[in-house]
């Protein structure tokens, strides 16, 4: 598991590395409003984006057999699918602008619908095969890339700018990056043919991974969008920046080593599946750890050393927001299993408990961005016991998904009393405790565990 392992760490840590760098210097430049009109728009790309996701391309990864047939069926639902979405974008941009009561939305809409152009022309091939066998090293080239441009054009626009219009045009910049990029990796020229056959088989177990990209859109976006919509840009430019830096690592880290870990799980024997899922837990709660004392614990500190005078307001919505993106970390571990074991209606299952419960603590109090980080953790806390109990389903014991939890809980609370004595002193022990312990109990870490497991070879 090293080689795929060190790519896909490599693109994930790459990826937010220039994310931060964009965030930290940018926020020196553009305004709170700035960073809201443009997450208002990319929150109306990303409704459209997700809510028609088709799931051919994990369909294809997790498919038997001769799988290449399905490949000009795939890179031609892909085209017409992008292209027909940068039009109801365009379309429908004045009616968002309405939505979020701001024309700057509406303009900023029609600018990012054409992103859609360049990012469906990206090389769904590649991404089948580089999952499938295991060769990160191409979908890294990809999407270092891909963050890379979208780093440089949007930090030479803000001179240029001085607005909301850099990060747009460095969006729509990394699409076309991340296109030609995708083709020169792994080269592939569609034929002229289409095969109902294929979308059928595609369809049938795609709908259910377009499920779980609508539910996991809602849980992206339905708390960004209330605060746009009723808190106001300058509000919902701070949400965006706290929600950054607390999904920054976590739960990144966590997709990263679940799109390892699925491929693995498609073919993986079920006691050789137990185990590896026991280390990936174990991985999670550690690796958590390191990132989510900080932010809640030192939560005022961080936001001043990283965005400087002005973003308080950031500080307190960090905290909560923190521990939502711990919990959604240990709430997706059923992800890459479930899909695996071919059963992802079980992560659908999970998800859709979020929205329920952050919907009924949210309305409470639809102006306040700190209530609504709060609600969502709640509703990502409610999400944990659904997970657990889909992981038992896909063939994993409960004592091989509860035991790993114990040195994290425990350090946990000895973090929490540390609190009152120095805040620094909380952030700091949670990880030293949480490896302490791990070690004390498994006499080993599940991250170096986790670099031993074997993968299939190609085929």
């Amino acid at each position: 598991m090293k080689g795929p392992l060190f790519w896909t760490l490599s693109s994930r840590v790459g990826i937010q590395v220039f994310a931060l760098l964009r965030t930290v210097i940018l926020a020196r430049i553009l305004t709170p409003y700035d960073f809201g009109v443009a997450t208002s728009a990319f929150i109306a790309y990303q409704m459209l984006d997700m809510m028609t996701f088709t799931g051919f391309t994990t369909a294809l990864t997790a498919q038997k057999g001769n799988f290449r047939e399905g490949y000009p069926t795939l890179w031609w639902s892909t085209v017409v699918r992008g292209l027909i979405l940068a039009l109801l974008l365009y379309v429908f941009s004045d009616a968002i602008g309405k939505f979020f009561k701001d024309p700057n939305v509406a303009y900023t809409s029609r600018l990012v619908a054409l992103a859609f152009v360049p990012y469906s022309l990206v090389n769904p091939v590649m991404v089948v095969e580089a999952s499938r066998f295991f060769r990160f090293e191409k979908i890294f080239i990809v999407e270092i890339g891909e963050a890379f441009a979208y780093f440089l054009t949007a930090l030479f626009l803000s001179f240029y700018f001085r607005d909301y219009r850099a990060l747009v045009f460095g969006f729509v910049a990394a699409g076309f990056t991340k296109f030609v990029l995708s083709y020169i990796v792994r080269p592939y020229l569609p034929p002229l043919s289409f095969s109902l056959r294929w979308l059928k088989r595609m369809f049938s177990f795609g709908i259910w991974v377009n499920l779980t990209f609508v539910l996991n859109f809602i849980l992206m976006y339905m708390d960004r969008t209330i605060v746009g919509r009723f808190a106001g840009q300058t509000a919902l430019g701070h949400y965006s920046n706290a929600q950054k830096f607390a999904f920054l690592a976590p739960p990144q880290i966590s997709s990263m080593l679940s799109r390892v870990l699925f491929p693995y799980f498609v073919t993986a024997p079920d006691e050789d599946a137990r185990r590896v899922f026991s280390i990936y837990m174990r991985t999670v709660l550690l690796i958590g750890s390191v990132f989510f004392a900080p932010m809640f614990f030192w939560n005022r500190g961080l936001i001043n050393l990283l965005l400087g005078p002005g973003w308080e307001y950031a500080a307190e919505i960090l905290r909560p927001l923190s521990l939502a993106g711990l919990l959604a970390m240990i709430s997706n571990t059923v992800s890459p299993i479930s899909q695996g074991r071919r059963m992802p209606r079980l992560d659908v299952m999970r998800l859709a408990v979020i929205p329920v419960v952050f919907g009924i603590m949210a309305v409470f109090n639809l102006k306040d961005g700190v209530w609504i980080a709060w609600s969502l953790a709640a509703g990502y806390l409610a999400s944990v016991p659904f997970s657990f109990y889909g992981t038992r389903i896909s063939g994993v014991p409960f004592p091989y998904i509860l035991r790993p939890l114990l040195p994290f809980v425990i350090a946990l609370l000895i973090s929490s009393l540390l609190y009152p004595v120095s805040a620094v002193l909380s952030a700091l022990s949670l990880p030293l405790f949480t490896l302490s312990l791990e070690l004390l109990l498994f006499r080993s870490l599940g991250a170096l565990d986790f670099l031993k497991v074997r993968v299939p070879e190609e085929g």
